[in-house]
């Protein structure tokens, strides 16, 4: 008579980090080693691309940012580095380029493109340019918005008043005049990206939210963007202003929000 052994496999569900070839698992699955992948099917032309960065994060980039930028618009070449993952950015934030310290107030997910938006409130007021280079430190950058539904969804959660943030101050973001050979001075979103065009009105409109009458580059000096003060603005629009300003209508630039990719 024989014996028959039956084996029955029973799937185990875990929510704990795997590690291969290291103890340190940062991710659900980290492997100290190289990759390979035998089979794999043929992909679709809509399918998006794999990337690493520096760290070995693997993340995924649409084929259009692949052509200069033409799908999410972002382009590392014009911001000028290249952001880094939010969980390497540094905690605490450190010092702050120009001067004081930051706190950071806390994060949130952005669901509509998986950025997420971090909210800083500095020890002392803060130019634009050392602003950027706060957003660098950090790893992301300053906020861009160059969309309704980014800039609603910014202010809503993370700008207006019952988020826990208490963002009341002027905010710089990254919206700022560059300089071209042969052309005039010209505004631009510090990641490369477009406003979103509206071509319902006569003539068409972009989805931004200056203040009427702005950007007017009064005296011209005024190449950098901030969000009103709510004292000053109500529905918290945005005004061009000389960047190396550290306040308007005697309110601090003391508080910022910086982006990241994820």
């Amino acid at each position: 008579m024989k014996k028959v052994i039956l084996f029955m496999v029973v799937p185990f569900i875990s929510s704990a980090q795997v590690g291969i070839n290291t103890n340190t698992p940062t991710k659900t699955l980290d492997i100290n080693g190289e990759l390979r992948i035998r089979t794999l099917p043929t992909g679709l032309t809509a399918d998006e691309i794999l990337s690493t960065d520096a760290n070995g994060n693997i993340r995924k980039v649409s084929r259009g940012d692949l052509s200069g930028g033409s799908s999410s618009g972002f382009n590392n070449s014009i911001l000028g580095y290249d952001p880094k993952p939010v969980a390497t950015r540094p905690q605490p934030p450190g010092s702050v380029p120009g001067g004081g310290t930051a706190t950071e107030l806390g994060c949130k997910k952005w669901a509509g493109n998986n950025h997420t938006y971090c909210a800083y409130q500095l020890s002392q007021a803060i130019n634009w340019f050392n602003a950027f280079s706060f957003g660098k430190q950090m790893g992301g950058y300053l906020v861009t918005m160059p969309n309704d539904a980014e800039r609603t969804w910014v202010n809503t959660n993370i700008v207006a008043s019952g988020t826990g943030y208490n963002l009341s101050n002027n905010i710089w973001i990254g919206f700022n005049k560059i300089q071209r050979p042969g052309n005039p001075d010209q505004l631009q979103w510090i990641t490369g990206e477009e406003f979103r065009i509206n071509w319902s009105t006569n003539p068409a409109t972009t989805e931004n939210w200056f203040n009427p009458g702005e950007p007017n580059n009064s005296g011209g000096v005024e190449g950098a963007t901030h969000i009103f003060a709510a004292s000053a603005n109500a529905e918290r629009r945005w005004n061009d202003l000389n960047g190396g300003l550290t306040a308007n209508s005697s309110i601090s630039m003391n508080q910022l929000i910086i982006e990241f990719n994820e």
